[in-house]
């Protein structure tokens, strides 16, 4: 199984760090290896938003039209989705970071990554495994008239 984990990332930041990809997954690398300080965790809560996991339930759900099967574990609310025969999971690691498991990049693009676009075009998406990276969806450029 592929593990990405998602951030959504503040519209500010994600304007000005939309080709700087490489800064913002450095942050976050750091941050993950030094969560029990108070200036990364106060830097993390500036930058990213929080991603409530009913949101997220609730928009997978309608756009699939799949079954949504709720588990709680040890401080971790998870829920799973069947989708052409297995099963993939979403797991909510704090109010801001959620890990998405699948057996593929393609199973993920179909289950997840098209439902975040739909809700907004800054979800940071990170490959865990390969340190693979980058936005959900591209920021539109502004028509100059």
């Amino acid at each position: 199984m592929r593990e990405y984990t998602i951030y959504w990332v503040k519209d500010e930041f994600s304007y000005h760090y939309f080709h700087k990809t490489g800064v913002l997954f450095q942050f976050l690398q750091e941050w993950r290896h030094n969560q029990g300080s108070s200036i990364y965790q106060l830097q993390f809560s500036e930058v990213i938003k929080p991603l409530p996991l009913d949101l997220l339930i609730q928009h997978i759900a309608t756009k699939l039209r799949k079954p949504v099967e709720l588990s709680f574990e040890e401080n971790e609310a998870s829920f799973y989705i069947q989708h052409q025969g297995k099963s993939v999971r979403l797991t909510q690691k704090n109010d801001r970071e959620v890990c998405f498991y699948a057996e593929n990049l393609h199973q993920a693009e179909e289950v997840l990554f098209d439902t975040l676009r739909s809700i907004h075009p800054s979800f940071f998406i990170i490959d865990t495994a390969y340190s693979h990276y980058g936005w959900v969806a591209p920021i539109k450029k502004e028509a100059i008239l």
